[in-house]
């Protein structure tokens, strides 16, 4: 009976010792060595789902999310810890980036619940410009999706899908556009940038050209350029042609 007690109460022991240690890469204090976020984060996602208020945790795993990559998972993991215990994250590490991830998961529920196509545009757009280009290039998708008459959105995502390293893709998108549209600034401009980059394509400059006449001649209003816009752009394509290659 005794050795029976003994064993339950080891058993017990050991299984609090196992779960503090686990419990200790929730803290704030615990640093994740790179080549190990990926295991670390399955032991916090397995710890969520035994534990899912466990907000520390929740942090941590927010910050593995935006270290590989998952920005919107883990923007709404910092607004749900928020949202359970607002002062708690206000005082961790990550509250440099609430706010952000505030505004990004409100708009995205918005945008879920209205199906308004110019919500996920300004959700693309933020995501766009602070250079988050998988999360602008799926809110850009979820526009199109709605309103396919859209040729700027149709336009970023080509410029998403080249930054992300898929420049077939993003050829593709382009050429349909200039196909039907061969006066689209954007999509010139955008065509001549992905070809002189692939350095054996000399057509680059036949875009580019193009591009510059229409900055000059066409009516930019209508193609979305600000007078803003126009002065850089046009110093911008002065200086590929300047120093471009044949």
């Amino acid at each position: 009976m005794y050795r029976k007690i003994t064993i339950i109460l080891l058993s017990l022991l050991l299984s609090n010792f196992l779960l503090s240690q686990e419990f200790k890469i929730c803290k704030d204090y615990y640093i994740i060595p790179e080549q190990d976020k990926d295991i670390k984060a399955k032991s916090l996602e397995n710890i969520l789902k035994t534990d899912p208020h466990n907000i520390e945790c929740m942090l941590k795993l927010a910050s593995v999310y935006l270290r590989t990559g998952k920005v919107a998972e883990g923007f709404d993991l910092i607004t749900k810890a928020y949202e359970l215990n607002p002062q708690l994250v206000r005082n961790a590490k990550i509250s440099k980036i609430l706010d952000l991830a505030l505004r990004l998961s409100e708009l995205k529920k918005s945008a879920k619940k209205s199906r308004d196509y110019k919500l996920w545009n300004k959700l693309g757009d933020i995501y766009f410009d602070i250079g988050i280009f998988k999360e602008a290039l799926n809110a850009y998708k979820k526009s199109f999706e709605l309103n396919s008459k859209q040729e700027k959105i149709e336009i970023l995502i080509a410029v998403c899908y080249d930054n992300l390293d898929k420049v077939k893709k993003a050829k593709s998108i382009l050429e349909n556009i200039l196909k039907n549209n061969p006066n689209s600034f954007y999509a010139n401009y955008y065509y001549a940038k992905l070809l002189k980059n692939e350095l054996s394509n000399p057509k680059w400059k036949i875009y580019m050209i193009k591009a510059k006449k229409i900055l000059e001649n066409g009516s930019i209003s209508k193609q979305g350029i600000n007078l803003e816009s126009k002065e850089y752009l046009t110093q911008d394509i002065k200086k590929e042609l300047m120093y471009g290659y044949e």
